[in-house]
């Protein structure tokens, strides 16, 4: 990603825009907001909206970070096929990134 800007405090129903490297600024909200370091995005795409679920757990090697990504609606099949090598390539990266900050 190349950035996420909230445009209001964090927290469930906050919105914000998102662009991904290379790709075109989208509209995001957020979506979920648990105890400790867990949230959910959802973007909205031309299609279908994607649903992001981050958790973050301390444990005894370091943090442990969990992602999982849906999409739904009538373009979601699409999407899947036209964003799914970009998302194998970015997501080993967007971990290693994610779990440094939460561990600084």
């Amino acid at each position: 990603m190349e950035y996420f800007k909230l445009s209001e405090p964090f927290g469930v129903g906050a919105r914000g825009v998102l662009k991904a490297v290379g790709g075109q600024e989208s509209p995001f909200r957020i979506t979920t907001v648990g105890p400790g370091f867990v949230y959910a995005d959802t973007t909205e795409l031309d299609g279908a909206e994607l649903t992001v679920h981050h958790e973050a757990v301390e444990g005894l090697d370091g943090t442990e970070v969990t992602l999982s990504a849906w999409l739904d609606g009538p373009g979601e099949a699409q999407l899947a096929r036209e964003m799914s090598d970009e998302v194998q390539h970015s997501l080993e990266h967007d971990l290693a990134a994610l779990a440094a900050l939460l561990e600084s």
